[in-house]
């Protein structure tokens, strides 16, 4: 590889890790929260549909996690108190998991956090390396959705 390429990967690798850190830091520093951060991601993906609720299925997909992985994960953070199960009224078949009040407010703490890590992280930048930095995480995201794509043709 090249300097550019080895640099990009470190980076890319360093920056994955250090989000991950991050967000796990921010959950341990609240003491009150009794979450992994893969349960407050599951928080995030059930609420994603405000009120209606999200079938174990969607929240599956989301979480690109098996069915049997996201009933089990939706089974724990309902019994911490934090969603609840709703037999859907137009087909009785389906189930649809919904935040409760304590859920709901976890998943505002948690779109808070993003919202304070985006301020954060831009709040020196000028408006030109903001532009900059947006265009190139989008080629970045692109570069990863289409290869996905393209991993799951073959």
């Amino acid at each position: 590889m090249d300097e550019f390429s080895v640099a990009l990967n470190d980076i890319l690798v360093e920056a994955y890790y250090n989000i991950l850190d991050f967000e796990e830091q921010a959950i341990k520093k609240d003491h009150r929260l009794k979450l992994s951060i893969n349960e407050m991601h599951l928080i995030e993906a059930v609420g994603k549909k405000n009120g209606k609720g999200r079938t174990i299925g969607e929240i599956a997909e989301d979480l690109r996690i098996t069915m049997p992985s996201a009933t089990i994960a939706v089974n724990k953070i309902t019994a911490k108190g934090y969603t609840e199960k709703m037999r859907c009224q137009e087909d009785g078949r389906v189930v649809r998991v919904r935040l409760t009040k304590e859920g709901q407010k976890i998943e505002r703490y948690h779109r808070f956090y993003h919202h304070r890590m985006v301020e954060e992280l831009s709040k020196n930048l000028t408006d030109e390396e903001r532009q900059c930095l947006v265009r190139a995480i989008k080629k970045l995201n692109t570069f990863f959705q289409n290869s996905l794509r393209e991993g799951e043709k073959e």
